[in-house]
């Protein structure tokens, strides 16, 4: 059996009501649809952990939130857990990380690397705000070829506003990932990982040029029920009170309309750039043998019940994620699949794909199962039942 190419685009606080494909259209993701129609939709994944870190770490590790150790933002994943693809170098996979990683925490991370996480090509940021670091490659591209916008960058941090698009992180990510791909070795199945930090806050830092691409019209305005927050669990209202991005009674609602139009600009850039490197894939002549998986590591409440950003609260907007396949030689188009599924269940699905017998999984990580094969079992019943 020949040994697909597997491309993981991952996004960073993306909820799943955010694309055409999801039903939302206050924004164009042509691209992102495409591949939706091309291969099969989710419409229930969840994430494992709605924080970045831990989720992370059970996307790579195939580990539910248990199994690895790393239950907060903070924590760094134990250096005894591997990530897949240093599986993956077992069957002779060249390997590649185009961005942000995050199993550990922010400071840990950008001066070290886990000695497990088996990338051969890791060209790793942890944030588009901070260009310091040993381990800062979106820092060091600036440095190189937008010394200025550098030196913007390390003054400003998360007050520079609008970031243009050819120095912005998404850009610097589908560059590293387009470039990979043309200079691959074609001797091997490859392995890429291009893991892009928007929908992210801070919410204004997408290109100006994004705004228009936001039907206001069609934007819709947050959920709230009138006395659900403030009359609620005492760890919802610590979080409408006193979140990370502080107090929702603090912003006004025009200031929740921009952290929203902002959150949809991001995603309209996104899908612009996942574009970019679809194109290129095609080009390379590799889109019929590489499994093309879009996912995010959790949602972003945005204003919905008087909540910002992520935590420790169990709405749609925060743990429900897109996740989309699509692999030609496999995967019947325009599927959509309603069985409940979790993002450990990722790396099963890939290690799989590459030729890991079950009987390994069961060994590696016996609770993350091949998504392809359950996409193959629903596409089978259906044409029994037809």
């Amino acid at each position: 059996m020949k040994q697909p190419n597997v491309l993981l685009i991952f996004t960073d606080q993306q909820r799943s009501d955010s694309l055409g494909c999801y039903g939302f259209d206050a924004i164009p993701t042509p691209h992102l649809d495409r591949l939706a129609e091309e291969g099969a939709l989710f419409e229930n994944c969840y994430c494992d952990n709605p924080v970045c870190t831990p989720s992370r770490a059970c996307l790579l590790t195939g580990k539910p939130l248990p199994g690895h150790g790393v239950y907060q933002v903070h924590n760094n994943l134990p250096e005894e857990f591997s990530l897949f693809p240093k599986h993956l170098k077992e069957k002779n996979y060249n390997t590649a990380l185009m961005g942000k990683l995050h199993v550990s925490g922010r400071a840990h991370e950008r001066e070290v690397r886990h000695p497990n996480t088996g990338f051969d090509v890791f060209e790793s940021a942890m944030t588009p705000n901070n260009v310091t670091g040993k381990l800062n490659s979106y820092g060091a591209w600036l440095r190189k070829k937008h010394p200025e916008f550098h030196d913007k960058l390390k003054k400003l941090g998360r007050n520079i506003g609008h970031v243009p698009e050819e120095v912005h992180f998404t850009r610097w990510a589908a560059e590293g990932t387009i470039d990979y791909l043309k200079n691959r070795d074609k001797n091997k199945p490859f392995f890429c990982y291009m893991s892009v930090v928007d929908p992210h806050d801070p919410y204004g830092d997408y290109p100006s040029t994004m705004l228009e691409q936001v039907d206001q019209s069609k934007l819709p305005d947050p959920i709230i029920h009138e006395g659900q927050t403030t009359s609620g669990p005492a760890g919802i209202q610590r979080e409408h009170y006193h979140s990370y991005l502080g107090g929702v009674p603090n912003y006004t609602p025009e200031q929740i309309h921009q952290m929203r139009e902002g959150y949809y600009a991001s995603i309209a850039f996104i899908d612009r750039e996942v574009g970019r490197v679809l194109e290129v894939l095609e080009k390379e002549g590799l889109k019929e043998d590489t499994i093309v998986i879009f996912g995010s590591d959790h949602g972003d409440m945005i204003g919905d019940h008087e909540l910002l950003a992520k935590g420790a609260f169990f709405y749609d907007a925060c743990t429900k994620v897109p996740l989309i396949i699509r692999y030609p030689e496999k995967v019947e188009a325009a599927q959509r699949i309603k069985d409940l599924v979790q993002l450990h269940d990722i790396a099963g699905t890939i290690l799989s794909q590459a030729g890991f017998a079950q009987e390994e999984l069961n060994e590696l990580m016996p609770d993350s199962m091949d998504l392809i094969s359950l996409i193959k079992e629903k596409a089978d019943y259906q044409k029994r039942r037809d």
